[in-house]
């Protein structure tokens, strides 16, 4: 999945979701992703597994693309918001 923000004025919003099947609910697991956070405009980007937040970075990051994994207890839903 892709989120492109460079064309998002101040206050604009960006969120990925998925649902997690019943099965895998409130087992632990590891999310892995790569995230590109470059620009003085630049925000946050916030990753939550159900209402907790387990991923937090904020302003520049370089113009550079950077992994993160993330060891979380998965809950319903997971959420990636900008």
């Amino acid at each position: 999945m892709y989120i492109e923000t460079s064309l998002q004025t101040n206050g604009d919003r960006a969120k990925l979701e998925f649902s997690v099947p019943s099965s895998q609910v409130e087992k632990v697991s590891c999310l892995s992703f790569y995230y590109h956070m470059y620009g003085v405009t630049i925000n946050t980007l916030n990753v939550y597994s159900g209402n907790a937040w387990v991923f937090h970075k904020s302003g520049n990051q370089g113009n550079v693309w950077l992994e993160a994994k993330v060891s979380l207890t998965l809950q319903r839903n997971v959420s990636c918001v900008n």
